[in-house]
């Protein structure tokens, strides 16, 4: 089945959950909590989703695509929806399920990004007719929690523990996890803060315009309802001063977005927000930490390791 309308799409939204959350492999942003609000905000033209059911009608395999047509120059691209803003794209199930009905598509090249080295999108065969690049993308730094106690130097405890003390100086230290009624002003909090470090760079940050921020409150609100939404803010004093924004699935949790107050960064704000939710995570028993898409240090000083996502791009003959 093709479903090429955004009623289509958000009317199997139930069954689509229900392959979410069976599959193994999946991560949030494979959901329809993450993508169809990013389909709402940044969608254009019209869906491209491949579906495939077994005989009573469950979804066995979802690719959620979409494809950009320029009808001047007769040329068409097709994509992910979710691209750009998503750390993992990928089909939910077999690719081998919806492989003939890509490349039976109009469309003259396929850009399949931010595939994890598990995908089976990079074992599909070639199509006759077709060609392909498969290439190196990003990497995503991982920790593995099971081992956190190894990898984690006492050198980096003690400033923690230091660090901790000094927001302490400052006023009562407290954390708060997102609610139905704390949802939107913790997503306030993070807009803010977020933007507050950005402009001293004399840059907006990437949460900057309205539709980005609706798309993050229509998703963050979803997320909170599947229970997959990991939101922690921290409190001095009666103002939040840090906000962490992440997912969770399966034994996985996901580091999205931070935002923290710059007049505190040199007490190392951020990474205090940071081992909250990895103790946080621990505590519910995940055993991995994915810090997503850059290479940036701190997330080493965890003890975290690459993996890199991959990106695959079919060309038509």
């Amino acid at each position: 089945m093709i479903i090429t309308s955004t009623d289509e799409l958000e009317s199997i939204a139930p069954q689509w959950d229900a392959l979410w959350r069976r599959s193994p492999n999946a991560t949030p942003f494979q959901s329809p909590h993450w993508l169809l609000p990013w389909w709402r905000a940044f969608g254009s033209d019209n869906p491209y989703v491949i579906a495939s059911s077994s005989s009573d009608g469950a979804l066995t395999a979802l690719a959620p695509l979409y494809i950009l047509r320029d009808e001047d120059s007769n040329e068409s691209l097709g994509m992910f929806i979710g691209t750009g803003i998503s750390d993992y794209l990928d089909v939910l199930g077999d690719a081998a399920d919806v492989a003939s009905d890509i490349t039976s598509a109009d469309c003259m090249l396929w850009d399949l990004q931010q595939l994890r080295p598990t995908s089976s999108l990079l074992s599909m065969p070639v199509s006759d007719g077709w060609s392909d690049n498969v290439e190196d993308q990003e990497p995503c730094p991982v920790l593995d929690l099971t081992k956190l106690d190894q990898l984690l130097s006492t050198h980096s405890r003690k400033k923690l523990r230091y660090y901790h003390r000094c927001a302490e100086r400052e006023g009562p230290v407290t954390f708060e996890s997102a609610s139905k009624e704390s949802l939107d002003t913790f997503l306030g909090a993070l807009f803010e803060l977020h933007a507050a470090r950005w402009r001293r760079r004399g840059l907006p940050g990437v949460l900057a315009d309205e539709t980005t921020q609706q798309f993050h409150r229509d998703a963050a609100r979803r997320m909170l309802d599947a229970g997959a939404l990991r939101m922690y803010a921290m409190r001095i004093g009666d103002r939040i001063r840090a906000v962490f924004y992440g997912f969770a699935h399966h034994d996985t949790v996901y580091y999205y977005l931070s935002g923290y107050d710059p007049d505190l960064e040199k007490i190392s704000i951020g990474n205090t927000i940071v081992a909250h939710a990895i103790e946080e995570a621990q505590r519910a028993g995940a055993t991995t930490f994915d810090f997503l898409r850059g290479a940036e240090e701190y997330k080493y000083s965890w003890g975290a390791s690459d993996r890199m996502n991959r990106r695959r791009q079919l060309f038509r003959a």
